[in-house]
């Protein structure tokens, strides 16, 4: 009787234990998101899925429950092979809160209608399923896929362009970052058409310049002979010099329409401007001067005594050592120009396959050159005016933005020409932050 009485007693406390449990038992298990949307492309994609996880259980408890990811195969429509989860079965106890699992996302460049995947969390406890314990609002995710679409230009309106400069002199090679930023903004057409303007902000460098007789440095050196005779030395050496030029600029030029190439064909957009222009340049010039290793010496012997000599010819004291012969020394400075295109013509043809722009301006030019002297020891800043012309041209496919440009800029009275060649991708703007998003979001 006694042993029956302490049986009930403790299968009452198990019913009490289990009851109490089953009730004080908070477990959470869910996904952050009910639902999302991505979109395929040419290379795998990773995206990382979030799960948001609560409890009160001990460690020991928790790992007895395992959590699984499966796919709804009745509600999903994309096939196993394009799609992959790396994601195993765990232990609850090796899950934390906001913890990423990743689904990978096969690439596909043909396009398709959106596929839609759905993913449920699962909950088991040994052998038998425990998903009744789970009291998340979000135990599956519904994945929407869209299709590839081979992106292109969305208008040519407002473009930024990042690529390199081609140095043509030196040989065809990549050299050196190139960016640029242009707004074509086209006047409306009809009788009230109003004017338009173009906005280019830009960076680039120019063709490198060699002149392999660039420089003459003179010297001239003073030898007392006796009390009334001395040596008089003038030595020339003679210099290559290569000038790198970095340019930045702004450029704005307002458009007014000319119909003189006037069409009504879709694939010929083709319109003229006249575009009168303000452009500032800042210019960051690096020219080196390299020994060729020929020089000359003359001498020549004078009556007069080396006072007399040093004070006729006035020769400073910088003058009378000579020139080493293996001597090479670069110069870095800047200048500025400010050039008003009185006379300017924009030819623009735009379709949905190609734009092309060129740009034609002539007019004043006020620059702030670095000048040289005695023999390249001493520079100042000189303000001159000038008249100057330039051409530009932009050849942008609209698939794959790759960009074309071209630019030459000189002097008439001091000419200075600057040749520009860049290969670049064009983007819009709205894309812009893409280059600086890291390969998985987080």
């Amino acid at each position: 009787m006694r042993s029956i009485f302490t049986i009930a007693i403790l299968f009452n406390c198990f019913l009490i234990s289990a009851q109490t449990e089953s009730k004080e038992i908070q477990l959470q298990v869910g996904f952050k998101d009910s639902k999302i949307e991505i979109k395929r492309g040419k290379k795998d994609i990773f995206v990382p899925l979030k799960i948001v996880f609560e409890n009160n259980l001990p460690k020991d408890s928790l790992s007895l429950y395992n959590l699984k990811i499966n796919s709804n195969e009745d509600e999903t429509d994309i096939t196993k092979q394009y799609y992959q989860l790396h994601f195993k079965t765990t232990a609850l106890s090796n899950l934390s809160n906001n913890e990423s699992v990743f689904l990978e996302i096969v690439k596909d460049t043909i396009s398709d209608r959106k596929r839609k995947l759905v993913l449920e969390i699962e909950l088991t406890k040994g052998d038998s399923e425990a998903n009744n314990l789970n009291k998340a609002s979000n135990k599956k995710i519904e994945i929407l896929i869209e299709s590839y679409k081979e992106e292109s230009l969305d208008g040519y309106k407002y473009l930024a362009y990042v690529g390199t400069n081609f140095d043509l002199v030196e040989g065809i090679r990549a050299s050196d970052l190139f960016f640029a930023t242009n707004v074509f903004s086209q006047p409306k057409e009809g009788k009230n058409r109003n004017v338009g303007f173009y906005l280019s902000l830009y960076g680039n460098r120019a063709f490198t310049q060699t002149d392999s007789l660039g420089a003459i440095i003179e010297q001239r050196k003073v030898e007392a002979l006796t009390d009334s005779t001395s040596l008089r030395t003038l030595s020339r050496d003679f210099f290559a010099t290569t000038r790198v030029t970095d340019n930045i600029g702004s450029y704005i030029s307002p458009l007014i329409r000319l119909n003189w190439f006037k069409s009504n064909h879709p694939d010929r957009k083709l319109n003229l401007y006249y575009s009168p222009s303000l452009e500032f340049v800042y210019r960051r010039s690096s020219v080196s001067f390299n020994n060729l290793g020929i020089g000359t010496a003359d001498s020549t012997i004078v009556s007069q005594s080396i006072e007399e000599l040093i004070d006729t010819e006035n020769i400073g004291q910088n003058d009378i050592l000579p020139v080493t012969s293996t001597l090479s020394f670069t110069r870095i400075f800047n200048e500025y120009s400010f050039n008003a295109g009185l006379i300017g013509l924009f030819l623009a043809l735009e379709n949905k396959t190609i734009s092309v722009r060129v740009h034609g301006s002539v007019g004043y030019s006020s620059n702030y050159n670095r000048v040289f002297e005695d023999n390249f020891r001493v520079s100042s800043i000189r303000q001159s005016s000038d008249i100057f012309f330039s051409g530009r041209a932009w050849v942008t496919d609209s698939k794959t933005g790759i960009t074309l440009q071209a630019e030459v800029t000189n002097s008439a009275i001091n000419p200075r020409p600057f040749f520009v060649a860049t290969l670049s991708k064009a983007f819009n703007f709205k894309k812009i932050g893409e280059f600086f998003q890291p390969i998985v979001k987080p």
